[in-house]
């Protein structure tokens, strides 16, 4: 609504400035009787010429003043945001991340959740204290491990249906058996896969965990959403991008 105050404001003046030119203007006459002048649009008697000259500079004024108010709103309106966005291949780029988490702040069977350059991933220690990392999306349906995940030796176990995973190796223990008859239909809709495992370490001074993560993983991620859009539209030839 801001935006177009100066807008609103030319075409004011620029509406008045109009109004102006059959305005009646009021002169004293000679005798100090008033009488009324001619009108703009008159300007055939000599004494009418000013008046009508004044009108005139009058609504060319509002006229001009209306253009600047508008050409200010247009120079200050912000332009479309371009589209910025790739379909090309991104290949894996792999890093060492710090997490800002020490080695001595995990206790055993306890588990962090950190975002690390758009990677989600879950840091913990098994039973015996041993260091580990996994995604922290269960593979059945994208749930956060970190919210109710139980690590039982080196196993972790699912919060939601109950899908286990060894922290070594990934591996699937069970698919889905909880809760009863519920758990197990939901695990047939979905093909069983292995959980993610990231390498990690602590480093020798401090002892501050670190993790290898794909850093282009974001990017990929969205190059193949904009494939997969552009793919389903297609051409007008009938193929694809």
């Amino acid at each position: 609504m801001a935006s177009r105050t100066p807008l609103l404001a030319g075409v004011a003046v620029l509406v008045l400035a109009c109004f102006g030119i059959s305005r009646t203007f009021v002169a004293p006459s000679p005798n100090g009787v008033t009488a009324p002048a001619l009108r703009a649009t008159a300007g055939s008697r000599p004494d009418g010429q000013a008046a009508g000259r004044s009108s005139t500079l009058g609504v060319a004024a509002g006229v001009a003043l209306g253009l600047a108010a508008a050409a200010g709103l247009a120079s200050r309106r912000q332009s479309k945001t371009a589209a910025r966005y790739s379909t090309a291949q991104v290949l894996p780029a792999l890093t060492w991340v710090k997490s800002g988490v020490t080695l001595a702040e995990l206790e055993p069977c306890q588990l962090i959740a950190k975002q690390l350059v758009g990677n989600d991933v879950l840091i913990g220690k098994d039973e015996s204290g041993t260091l580990f990392c996994v995604s922290n999306l269960c593979p059945h349906i994208g749930t956060p491990m970190s919210e109710g995940a139980d690590v039982i030796g080196d196993v972790i176990v699912c919060p939601l249906h109950g899908s286990s995973f060894s922290v070594k190796t990934g591996e699937l223990i069970d698919w889905c058996p909880s809760p009863p008859i519920i758990g197990p239909l939901t695990g047939l809709i979905v093909e069983k896969k292995k959980l993610l495992i990231l390498d990690c370490r602590s480093s020798f001074f401090g002892g501050e965990i670190e993790v290898l993560v794909d850093v282009n993983s974001k990017k990929a991620y969205e190059a193949d959403f904009w494939r997969g859009v552009l793919d389903a539209q297609g051409k007008d030839d009938g193929t694809y991008y």
